[in-house]
């Protein structure tokens, strides 16, 4: 039972996040094939990095620089974090992306490299996760959910926006050789504050987590605008042979028949009103993104209820935070909200990330001086209550919203209180009792069940409001 609830805190949010990303290409999603085919990917890429890591480390004696207490920053600190883990690591992410699924003719818009990039990290984080959690146990498991996956998982998207630019651009070898930089960059930081052992340390850990987060999440943005832009164009086009008899064809089935390898990423095409001939890599380049204004904003198609659970169950809750970006991005972009969706989700984990830390250590403090169950049980119905409170103030603005559309839609103080109520069941599990496991998902998936219905209900507000911008005006 204590290796399959390692393996559930291991491979969870991995696996997690990377049903997010697949899911986050709403006109093009691609073959769930090559989409799993990515993730194993990224999990095989950990083998040669170990390899090229001990090689590194043998060459240079890096292990042997830090066996003693070095000040952060300290040359080498970073030489190790840099050279003996960082470059290793991403570099074989890139080679794996680049060799297996780069030249493959489904990665057919700029968007898959968000898709094929983040699961190769998705997959090699979770792997890596495994190989530390299972021996080191839960407390190492709860550490990185919060820092390395999430890492690994947004750096990939890092990495995945440069090679889907660099497919579709007639100066590829920069973007890749940017995006391999940046991430290597990143991803050093991050280790030379994990291997400087300060008290601090942590700080930075974080501010690079969540950097890379806000990063994946811009870059992540930028490219579904131009997804958008080629599914909703009217833009038409020709193959310069045979024009006259050719049928024109819009942005959305150049992009179909590129799958279909009727067309390829250096094919030339006529623009109808222009004459203009251009490749499709200049077509599809990042200039596109300029059209995205222009477009007619039309309603979102919501999310199934049952990919809310997987992934919420999968997570511990972690994709309640990923939940309500998406919601933020659908209703600013629809409603023309002055607020910045990316920030706001970033500072929502942060506000609820803080609390958790400082309930771990308090909470050591209490088992230490042996307070007894009265003072625990109160502390984690305080707990409780500030996870609800957090929760309140975001459902508030979607609650506001539907309310306009909808007479019968949740009851946010009948929300706020079966949430609270299945936190504080969680916090008073024992990892000792008896099906344990069991207990823990089953309160996670009440937890993603009492939220499930306000996905529900924001199913039905944009069936609505779909319906409403079919209408004539």
């Amino acid at each position: 039972m204590e290796t399959l609830r390692l393996l559930y805190i291991a491979v969870g949010p991995g696996a997690a996040i990377a049903v997010y990303i697949y899911f986050s290409s709403k006109w093009d999603p691609g073959p769930k094939k090559l989409a799993i085919k990515s993730f194993l990917l990224g999990g095989l890429a950990c083998f040669p990095t170990f390899y090229f890591e001990g090689i590194v480390e043998k060459v240079f004696g890096l292990e042997k620089l830090l066996n003693g207490d070095f000040a952060l920053f300290w040359r080498p600190t970073m030489l190790y974090a840099f050279f003996g883990v960082a470059l290793p690591e991403e570099f074989c992410k890139f080679l794996f992306l680049k060799a297996f699924l780069y030249d493959k003719r489904e990665f057919n818009e700029p968007f898959d490299g968000i898709v094929y990039g983040g699961l190769i990290g998705c997959g090699f984080a979770t792997v890596e996760n495994v190989l530390y959690v299972l021996p080191e146990g839960q407390s190492v498991g709860i550490v990185r959910m919060f820092t390395a996956v999430p890492g690994h998982a947004f750096l990939g998207i890092i990495l995945g926006y440069f090679v889907g630019r660099a497919k579709f651009s007639v100066n590829s070898e920069k973007h890749l050789i940017n995006g391999l930089i940046l991430v290597t960059v990143l991803h050093g930081i991050y280790d030379t504050a994990a291997f400087s052992h300060t008290s601090w340390a942590f700080l930075l850990i974080f501010g690079i987590v969540f950097l890379g987060i806000y990063l994946g999440l811009k870059a992540k943005r930028s490219l579904e605008k131009h997804s958008t832009v080629i599914e909703f164009s009217e833009r038409e086009f020709f193959r310069p042979k045979g024009r006259k008899k050719d049928v024109p064809i819009l942005l959305k089935d150049v992009r179909d028949l590129l799958s279909k390898g009727k067309l390829k990423p250096d094919d030339l095409l006529i623009e109808e009103k222009s004459g203009k001939i251009k490749s499709i890599k200049e077509i599809f380049s990042s200039k596109l993104i300029s059209q995205y204004k222009g477009l007619v904003k039309t309603p979102p198609v919501g999310q199934p209820v049952n990919h809310f659970l997987i992934c919420y169950g999968a997570t511990f809750g972690l994709y309640l935070y990923f939940w309500f970006l998406r919601n933020y991005r659908e209703f600013a972009s629809l409603k023309k909200l002055k607020l910045n969706p990316e920030l706001r989700a970033l500072v929502f984990l942060i506000f609820a990330i803080i609390p958790y830390f400082v309930y771990g250590m308090i909470l050591g403090t209490l088992h230490k001086a042996k307070f007894g169950l009265p003072i625990e049980f109160s502390f984690n119905l305080f707990m409780a209550g500030i996870e609800a409170g957090f929760l309140f103030f975001q459902l508030r603005m979607i609650k506001r919203f539907l309310k306009r559309k909808m007479k019968g839609s949740f009851s946010l103080p009948t929300i706020i209180l079966g949430f609270f109520a299945a936190s504080c069941l969680r916090k008073l599990l024992s990892p000792n009792m008896p099906f344990y496991l069991l207990l823990e998902i089953g309160l996670i998936l009440l937890q993603g069940g009492v939220l499930a219905v306000v996905q529900r209900d924001l199913n039905l507000y944009w069936e609505i409001e779909e319906k409403e911008s079919a209408e004539p005006s």
